[in-house]
């Protein structure tokens, strides 16, 4: 296969009425409502699409030790923004460290979860 590069991430969440503000308000991205039940936002040309389970499974919640996805990593684009959204997290009562460093790379991130435990990344090349 032969590409460019990633054109599309479509993630499942349970409520999308709960996670748009989390992605929009507390992360900052452009989100736009789709009339497929969901949201979206584009970021480094790659749109990521938010959509409620068609099949949820009661209690389920977003698990790295499963098969698949891991977490999604946002570049950041400097320290200091590393630290203005470790600040807004906190702030908001999101389960975080902080900025940490990874010490195999030496490079300095954020982990923290969305609405759904989806494990998400601020990191710093």
């Amino acid at each position: 296969m032969t590409t460019p590069g990633l054109n599309h991430i479509i993630m499942t969440i349970s409520d999308p009425a709960r996670s748009e503000p989390f992605y929009r308000d507390l992360l900052g991205f452009e989100t736009k409502e789709d009339p497929g039940s969901g949201f979206y936002f584009t970021v480094g040309g790659v749109t990521f699409f938010y959509y409620k389970s068609h099949q949820p499974i009661e209690g389920d919640r977003f698990s790295e030790f499963r098969i698949g996805l891991d977490h999604l990593s946002f570049t950041a684009t400097d320290h200091a923004s590393l630290d203005a959204l470790a600040a807004k997290l906190i702030k908001a009562g999101v389960d975080t460290k902080g900025v940490e460093r990874f010490e195999p790379t030496g490079n300095f991130y954020i982990a923290f979860r969305d609405p759904d435990n989806i494990q998400l990344e601020y990191w710093l090349p």
